[in-house]
């Protein structure tokens, strides 16, 4: 079996988790990587590594299928939120040449990436969504009514790694972080991956002060929920978790269930959830395997696994879909020697 994993980035701990999943389950594959950077680390760990254009880029499904129809690959695995949108857009076309697609539909994931309709969406399952306003007006408004107060916290509403994230104590906080949130999206891919302008692709919120918690919900191939993994989170670093603790809090794990079992998504969604010391929270949702599940799999749980068992129509063991509860975790940085000849390109 071949496995692409897609912006793998500096995530050779994924690439590796995928590597032993293979020689534990006694089946021959290679772990192929992809990624825009020529010098991302990844590229120095998978079995074949790929250099391949930004999801920005017109060729970049183009390029996508020609690695999955050289490799005869069976399994494509995305790691990050810029290209989810093009790649479900294509997973139909890619499930007719044999690949096996753990992202969610193109409808789930226009969903889950616009943060300005999480209330309406979770709602119906009762789970709680910060308030939420699409324009200034809509939050000057709301905070004339008292509906709301500072501090706002203003974002992209299909935000990426904490880009055009702002807090406003403020009006005049507000209204500059709203221009620099249209700036940064202009900026950045985030712009591509949406069909909103820049103007109407801004959230203004509500900010929920307490506890921060991470869910990692897993879904089979059919939608299916199988699993959830929680951890709480202790510190951060450029967007991602840096330290926590994992945690497998009752009413979590409802939440999670719900939001799997409603969802009904493929694969793998990423939720932020806060607590106020009553409430819990959905702030986010990310339609990828996130970087944090590396916790959760120190910790016992073993999805590589589970997406092999999938794609090959076995059963997945109950074993690879728990993690031990009560374990704090930290990651640490690792020095790769950048071999540019490692990341071929694809001809």
């Amino acid at each position: 079996m071949n496995i692409l994993l897609t912006s793998t980035a500096r995530r050779i701990d994924f690439v590796n988790f995928f590597q032993d999943a293979l020689n534990d389950a006694n089946i021959e594959g290679k772990i192929i990587t992809a990624d825009p950077e020529k010098n991302a680390p990844s590229l120095q760990a998978g079995d074949e590594n790929y250099v391949i254009p930004h999801q920005t880029d017109s060729n970049y499904m183009e390029t996508i299928f020609e690695i999955c129809k050289k490799h005869n690959v069976q399994c494509l695995v995305p790691l990050n939120d810029w290209e989810v949108p093009k790649i479900a857009t294509h997973k139909e076309s890619l499930e007719e040449i044999g690949v096996s697609v753990f992202t969610p539909d193109s409808e789930i994931v226009d969903k889950v990436r616009d943060k300005g309709k999480y209330r309406e969406l979770l709602k119906s399952f009762n789970v709680n969504a910060p308030l939420s306003y699409i324009t200034i007006e809509d939050a000057e408004q709301a905070l004339e009514n008292n509906e709301v107060s500072f501090p706002l916290i203003v974002k992209p509403r299909n935000g990426s790694a904490s880009i055009g994230v702002e807090i406003a104590n403020n009006l005049e906080d507000m209204r500059f972080a709203y221009q620099h949130a249209v700036q940064m999206i202009k900026d950045s891919p985030l712009d591509d991956a949406t069909y909103k302008k820049p103007e109407d692709n801004i959230i203004i919120q509500d900010v929920i002060d307490g506890d921060k918690f991470s869910l990692d919900i897993f879904n089979d191939l059919n939608g299916n929920y199988l699993a959830c993994f929680i951890r709480r989170q202790l510190a951060m670093r450029g967007g991602d978790v840096d330290r926590c603790t994992t945690v497998n809090t009752t009413e979590l794990l409802d939440i999670a269930r719900k939001m799997g079992e409603n969802l009904s998504h493929t694969g793998y969604l990423n939720a932020d959830v806060y607590f106020d010391g009553n409430n819990y929270y959905v702030i986010d949702i990310n339609p990828r395997f996130g970087g944090g599940y590396a916790f959760s799999h120190v910790a016992g749980a073993n999805i590589p696994a589970a997406i092999i068992a999938l794609t090959n129509g076995n059963k997945v063991k109950e074993d690879w879909l728990i993690q031990t509860a009560g374990i704090e975790l930290a990651r640490h940085d690792m020095i790769v020697k950048i071999d540019e000849q490692k990341g071929q390109k694809i001809s």
